[in-house]
């Protein structure tokens, strides 16, 4: 019997899977050493790592909305690698706080690709930039909702020069690929070249795994620990469950401002946080997350860092909560 995907091409055709792949069990989505597939439309846990695992019913249907979205990406990138006869595309490498890496298989292995990382061509006359086309690309091909973190590399490829960026899921189910996937795997780092094989995916393997992969003591000083600074993550996460995006900066009186980095922080933890929040300095003994738009979250007690993206990991690339 034949099977096919759930959902039509751009023309309206069906897509018939030739050698349909199988998911993996429930409990290998738990498991940070386990591959874990989903197909399109199959059982998915309601949450990976604490975070829940949803439709992303909002996605953006047009390039001003994924536009939007990569506004508040802090992050340098160099200039692209131009090859002539190639066309600029882009895409992004999708990390687990566990360490396991989102990756999809093409339809019947499209473009001679079993399994690869979300990607696509740059569609500049729709007024697509490359971070906003790598997200828009990641949710179709993945049904992931992603935050752009920094950047990987560029990989010259058949057709294509793809800017690669590393990203963190934030929402979405990866059961709603769209028709141009067959099945969706989060896989060990430990398994990941020989699942990723083809020549053109192997500088976005060997960049993924040259990235310095931080331990707790890399960021966490051994003299007060990081519960010292729970009140400042805890905030942070409020604001982005408030408002749905990070926040711009933190503020805080002036005796905390001194002894995180002095007491709780290492210099390079310091130095990270610094990047991606503005450290005010205020006088009152409250707290505060602020975006450029005017909105504020105030610390309160009900903060629950278990709940939502992990904001350790968006601020230093590694889970140190458990959730």
């Amino acid at each position: 019997m034949k099977t096919h995907h759930p959902r039509k091409d751009d023309k309206g055709r069906d897509v018939e899977i030739k050698h349909p792949n199988q998911p993996t069990s429930q409990e290998s989505w738990s498991t940070s050493d386990q591959l874990a597939t989903v197909i399109p439309d199959s059982q998915m846990p309601t949450k990976i790592a604490g975070l829940p695992i949803a439709s992303w019913r909002t996605a953006p249907t047009a390039a001003a909305g994924w536009q939007q979205l990569v506004q508040d990406a802090r992050f340098d990138e160099p200039p692209m690698l131009k090859v002539a006869g190639k066309e600029p595309a882009s895409g992004a490498v999708v990390v687990e706080p566990d360490g396991r890496v989102w990756v999809v298989s093409p339809s019947n292995g499209h473009g001679g690709y079993t399994n690869t990382f979300p990607k696509g061509k740059l569609e500049t006359s729709q007024g697509f930039s490359l971070r906003a086309n790598a997200l828009k690309e990641v949710f179709e091909e993945s049904g992931l909702h992603v935050e752009l973190m920094s950047f990987l590399c560029d990989s010259i490829r058949s057709t294509t020069v793809t800017r690669y960026y590393l990203a963190m899921r934030v929402g979405g189910s990866p059961a709603d690929m769209c028709w141009e996937s067959q099945s969706t795997h989060l896989v060990p780092m430990a398994q990941l070249a020989r699942f990723v094989s083809h020549p053109n995916d192997e500088i976005v393997v060997r960049s993924l795994r040259e990235m310095a992969r931080l331990s707790e003591s890399d960021i966490v000083s051994d003299q007060w620990g990081l519960s010292s600074v729970h009140r400042v993550l805890a905030t942070v996460a409020g604001f982005r469950r408030q408002y749905g995006h990070w926040p711009k900066r933190i503020l805080m009186d002036r005796g905390m401002v001194e002894a995180i980095p002095k007491y709780v922080l290492t210099p390079m933890g310091w130095d990270m946080l610094n990047r991606k929040l503005e450290i005010v300095t205020i006088d009152e003994g409250t707290l505060f997350a602020e975006g450029d738009a005017g909105e504020r979250c105030e610390y309160g007690d009900h903060f629950h860092l278990q709940e939502g993206p992990s904001v350790t990991f968006w601020i230093w690339g590694v889970e140190l909560i458990d959730r």
